[in-house]
């Protein structure tokens, strides 16, 4: 039982892995194109999907991320930041940047974590 909880836990962390790996390389797109012309920056949806997928686990019992893929979307259409038409705010961008990177890195840790949990329970420590 235990084993199982931790394996949905992980594939549940996995998922979210991938969106906030796949947020953080739009926003190291945006920041590489800042200065490019009527560039459009983007962003990256995955939250809701996931969030739904964990309520109907916790309502069913059944953990099914198979929808739980992340969008990307372009970031406040028509908004223009700099006069050359890119949309890009640096400063914006720089935070973003950091937060997600050190949310991917406490998910990182919590699947470590649960992978030590387990091992020690398997060797029945």
């Amino acid at each position: 039982m235990l084993s199982q909880s931790i394996h949905q836990q992980n594939a549940v962390l996995g998922v979210a892995l991938q969106g906030q790996s796949a947020r953080i390389n739009a926003i190291q797109n945006n920041i590489a194109n800042a200065e490019t012309p009527r560039f459009a920056a983007r962003t990256v949806e995955f939250e809701s999907a996931l969030s739904d997928a964990i309520e109907n686990w916790r309502a069913t019992g059944n953990l099914d991320l198979s929808n739980t893929r992340a969008s990307t979307r372009f970031q406040e259409p028509g908004t223009r930041y700099r006069i050359d038409g890119s949309n890009v705010d640096m400063e914006r961008e720089m935070v973003a940047l950091y937060i997600h990177s050190v949310r991917y890195d406490v998910m990182v840790n919590s699947v470590m974590h649960n992978s030590r949990m387990l091992n020690t329970v398997l060797q029945g420590r």
